[in-house]
């Protein structure tokens, strides 16, 4: 429940203070659940997807947010997941049809560049079959780059794109140039959306 409420506060103030534009909504699976997978330049990107998104996403968060009492207690209600302990719980989550979101780049960007992805996300859509839905979230890092304090209320639009699968056949063994391979592949395909704007 909590979850949904956070969701329609997020939209609206979103959309109230920045804008907020919505591409690709017919992107998102509607047979099976998915990994989303967007850049990260802001604190705001995690609400720009929650608000995006009209389905629940369980977000992999950095685990020092956790010592902070209120993005505890907002993290521990939209049942977010630290990272560190998180792989095996993503695992469950996307085996029993639940959606999972990560930001590959481990972290926010500094300068609003697209880093390196991790290559966890890939492992994860090997092992379960589910798709990844690419996202490039466009304008966060103008609004509310990581030293602000305040942010500037300038549009924000988050462009959400067809699922990929990153499907291994035939062996049991995934290897590393196989997952760096797939999340290339990601990486490239939200490059593309960042560039066009």
């Amino acid at each position: 429940m909590w979850y949904w409420i956070f969701r329609f506060c997020a939209k609206i103030l979103l959309k109230l203070f920045f804008r907020l534009k919505i591409q690709g909504l017919e992107n998102i699976p509607r047979k099976t659940n998915f990994i989303i997978v967007a850049n990260h330049s802001s604190y705001l990107d995690p609400l720009v997807v929650m608000a995006a998104v009209p389905k629940k996403i369980h977000c992999i968060a950095l685990r020092f947010l956790y010592k902070f009492f209120w993005l505890r207690l907002f993290l521990q209600l939209v049942e977010a997941l630290p990272i560190g302990s998180s792989s095996q719980k993503a695992l469950d989550l996307l085996n029993s049809n639940k959606n999972v979101g990560i930001f590959p780049e481990g972290g926010i960007s500094r300068d609003g560049t697209l880093k390196s992805f991790r290559r966890g996300t890939a492992l994860l859509a090997l092992k379960t079959g589910r798709p990844i839905v690419p996202c490039a979230v466009l304008g966060t890092y103008a609004a509310l780059p990581l030293e602000a304090k305040f942010p500037k209320f300038l549009p924000i639009k988050i462009k959400i794109g067809k699922p990929r699968y990153l499907l291994k056949e035939f062996e049991d063994v995934i290897d590393d140039v196989y997952l760096q391979e797939g999340i290339f592949k990601i990486r490239n395909i939200i490059k593309g959306m960042l560039d066009v704007g």
